[in-house]
């Protein structure tokens, strides 16, 4: 998971949007949807001592869902808005001053970490490996601690079962485009935790970076303009 923080916007990234189909069909949200917004804080420390950290806000409508991804070093920051009703997936940003953006249809095949953003999610905590039993209060709720590991990463997550989310449904959001990868995805599937991690620790077992995480700044309340156009020239891609 080193490369947990692939939120740096290039424009060979921009550019990558435009290889979508359309596949026909809506994507309906499961029941007991979280409704509100936080911000994915992603931070990295290499072992020469470098570090690094990301923000990816989510917000969660009734119909839509929007990330806006915080990309610093002079590149513009990018907003996407999935609208589950149509299946369409709407990239916006602004350079010099000129709003632009894409309107992207949904599919398997260009999304194939779609199938985790519209899973329902169980709601419950594994036991996982710690024996304490610890827990404590994260932004106003109750996380116990899991210690689990993967083939690259020894881990340590706070886990609650009072959101109705989980980590596979955020990160898929992080892999939408063409080619994305899903390695993130694979490498928390194998720590076998439901629920949903506020904080992680992870540890590389390969002398690779050190990963934390933590999700922050939740709000029950949206401000409707983040799924907003309106401005924006856009360019529907069939």
């Amino acid at each position: 998971m080193a490369s947990l923080c692939p939120f740096s916007l290039t424009l060979a990234f921009l550019s990558s949007w435009l290889i979508f189909s359309r596949t026909p069909g809506s994507h309906e949200l499961p029941a007991g949807t979280f409704l509100g917004s936080f911000d994915f804080i992603a931070s990295q420390e290499y072992p020469n001592g470098t570090t690094r950290s990301d923000t990816i806000s989510y917000f969660f409508g009734i119909q839509e869902t929007a990330i806006l991804i915080h990309a610093g070093k002079n590149q513009p920051d990018m907003r996407m808005v999935i609208n589950a009703a149509d299946s369409t997936i709407t990239g916006l940003f602004e350079m010099q001053g000129k709003k632009g953006g894409y309107i992207l249809p949904m599919n398997d095949h260009y999304w194939p970490a779609m199938r985790h953003a519209f899973q329902p999610n169980s709601n419950t905590v594994q036991p996982g490996k710690d024996p304490s039993g610890d827990s404590k209060m994260i932004e106003g709720y109750r996380c116990r601690k899991v210690l689990a590991e993967s083939s690259d990463y020894n881990a340590e997550l706070w886990v609650t079962n009072e959101i109705p989310l989980s980590m596979p449904q955020l990160l898929s959001y992080q892999a939408i485009g063409v080619g994305k990868s899903q390695k993130e995805l694979e490498q928390f599937e194998q720590f076998g935790v439901d629920g949903l991690p506020l904080e992680m620790k992870l540890t590389s077992k390969k002398g690779k970076a050190n990963v934390a995480i933590r999700l922050a700044n939740f709000r029950k309340t949206l401000d409707k303009s983040v799924f907003s156009r309106e401005g924006h020239t856009l360019s529907a891609i069939e």
